[in-house]
């Protein structure tokens, strides 16, 4: 006669065998080929930096700006001219320099509005095509 600590033990052993037989049926479940699973990271990966460098690019354009003159000379003319009282001080703003984006001006006072220009705002008075081909820019 089975006792019920007996009887206890073999439902105890039927509950973990029936579990058992779910767990080797879900793992027995084929998976994807291992190319799917690289291929699906590359796509990630790609969609990633493709949105990442988007977004720089919208940065730079809304803050980025002129990095500079070409002549070396132009920053300490316009402020000899500010302190001279020839022309008007320029307010700084926050302006991101982008290398390469210089103005071409021999006009120092130009020079300095320039600078503190962004580049989302250089089509206001470049609207000729190529803009660094406009009259008085050398």
């Amino acid at each position: 006669m089975p006792t019920q600590a007996a009887e206890a033990a073999k439902a105890a052993r039927d509950v973990a065998r029936s579990d058992a037989g779910t767990e080797t049926d879900s793992a027995a479940a084929p998976k994807r080929p291992r190319w799917k699973r690289v291929l699906k990271r590359i796509v990630i990966g790609l969609g990633v930096t493709v949105v990442l460098v988007v977004a720089a690019g919208a940065l730079l354009y809304e803050f980025g700006g002129m990095s500079g003159s070409v002549y070396p000379d132009m920053k300490p003319r316009y402020e000899q001219m500010v302190a001279a009282g020839q022309a008007a001080p320029i307010q700084a703003r926050f302006v991101v320099p982008i290398p390469g984006c210089q103005c071409h001006s021999t006009d120092p006072v130009l020079t300095a509005q320039h600078s503190r220009r962004r580049m989302s705002e250089c089509d206001k008075c470049h609207d000729t095509s190529p803009a660094h081909m406009e009259p008085g820019v050398l």
